[in-house]
């Protein structure tokens, strides 16, 4: 093969391969970190200023299992929650989701569900639903609403009341939650601490990325839609020896490239002013969109479970920025249609909560004491300096730059065919 193609192939497989060697570095930072395979670790609150997420959502209190079904099935058992919204997102090593447990999918009922290995032929028994997992490594992500902060008590106990246990020993093997504050920490690379987000880790890997994709191709095989893309890429060393004309130069140049060609190919288009992402799917044939949909961290949510839209830049097309007053007004009638929650969220530049004296990171149809004009229109103000009204519907900005995410969950049609707009951000004064 001529050097420009080895080139393209080896970009090629930098975006192929992205979503693998990815998820293997959250892997890694929870086995570095001590966390237990087979169990859940909970938070004992809601996302805050002090979160090392990227991006961390407000509404609702969160968990993590990192599920290893090497030794057989695993039985996630979950409490009634009495209709309140939660979910169990399940992601395969190629960071697709593949099954969710919850609210929209399985019901609010008390339910148990056995977690089963690529290939496993056994059977479960009654009163156990059986999901197939498409890889040995299994990552659980839990959600559970929290209405206000007297709720918290009462999401603490739904998520404290979830377990897991091997199906060979349900169902008295069944291993309660861990709850502390910071549990999901040890489930962020190191890079996080460093102000650097997991996919520029990624990126400076240099040929080492083609080694570690290698090394996890032979842990967790592909699907049969992915087997012939893989086969491509004996020449890199994938599978196979490695050509000798291509060098490690070569390869690093590729996954520079490669990770900025998905960071590039999140897709999204402008409504109102607003960026309207593109319906996420659970598993994507098309390798670049995989690797763009996971591009910024593992559990982005499917569309039919949550749309988001962001804002970077306000009506002026400048940065949003602390320096000037904003506000949202949407209309009489005209609250996003969802069989759940909306919310409004602020995140700083880098895309962490902003601390405040309030801390308050957003507004949603849950926030107490939002207050609606007379003919039903709801205007929330987002600046640095508390409006005169002094009511519930101020967004606290930084002095500098910010963002916002507006989340609806489980949309509906109006939402997800795109009939639905937000309203836009207006500059005030």
């Amino acid at each position: 093969m001529a050097g420009t193609e080895l080139r393209a192939l080896a970009e090629d497989a930098a975006i192929w391969g992205f979503p693998l060697v990815f998820f293997g570095l959250y892997l890694d930072a929870a086995i570095d970190n001590g966390v237990t395979f087979n169990r859940f670790y909970m938070a004992s609150r809601i996302a805050n200023a002090q979160s090392k997420a990227v991006g961390p959502n407000i509404d609702t209190l969160n968990g993590r299992a990192w599920l290893d079904l090497a030794e057989g099935p695993q039985v996630i058992a979950v409490p009634d929650t009495a209709d309140r919204y939660y979910t169990i997102q399940l992601q395969d090593m190629y960071m697709n989701s593949f099954a969710y447990i919850g609210r929209r999918t399985t019901g609010a009922a008390a339910g148990a569900f056995a977690i089963t290995p690529p290939g496993w032929s056994g059977t479960v028994p009654e009163g156990v639903t059986q999901i197939e997992g498409p890889t040995s490594k299994v990552l659980a992500f839990v959600r559970t609403l929290v209405t206000s902060p007297d709720d918290l008590p009462n999401a603490q106990k739904i998520n404290e009341a979830m377990a897991i246990g091997p199906l060979a020993s349900w169902p008295e093997g069944q291993v309660v939650s861990s709850v502390a504050d910071g549990a999901l920490d040890a489930f962020q690379p190191a890079s996080r601490s460093k102000g650097l987000l997991p996919h520029q880790e990624v990126a400076q890997m240099g040929a080492g990325y083609f080694a570690r994709l290698d090394e996890l191709l032979s842990l967790y095989p592909p699907s049969p839609m992915d087997t012939a893309q893989s086969r491509r890429f004996v020449p890199l060393g994938i599978g196979g020896p490695r050509d000798p004309a291509v060098s490690d130069e070569l390869l690093a140049d590729a996954v520079e490239a490669g990770i900025l060609r998905a960071v590039g190919s999140v897709q999204s288009w402008p409504e109102n002013g607003w960026l309207r992402r593109r319906n996420v799917e659970g598993i994507p044939s098309d390798p670049l969109i995989r690797a763009a949909d996971n591009v910024y961290g593992p559990g982005t949510q499917v569309a039919e479970e949550s749309v988001f839209w962001n804002l970077r830049l306000g009506p002026d097309d400048k940065a949003l920025n602390g320096a000037n007053d904003y506000r949202m007004r949407i209309g009489p009638g005209e609250l996003p249609p969802v069989d759940a929650f909306w919310s409004l969220t602020l995140y700083d530049g880098n895309y962490f909560l902003f601390g405040n004296p309030l801390d308050r990171y957003g507004v949603s149809d849950r926030t107490e004491g939002l207050k609606f004009e007379a003919d039903g229109s709801l205007e929330i103000r987002v600046q640095a300096s508390e409006p005169d009204s002094k009511t519930a519907n101020w967004l606290p900005a930084p002095k500098g730059p910010f963002q916002l995410v507006f989340r609806t969950y489980q949309p509906r049609a109006a939402i997800l065919e795109g009939a639905y707009k937000l309203p836009p951000l207006e500059l005030i004064g």
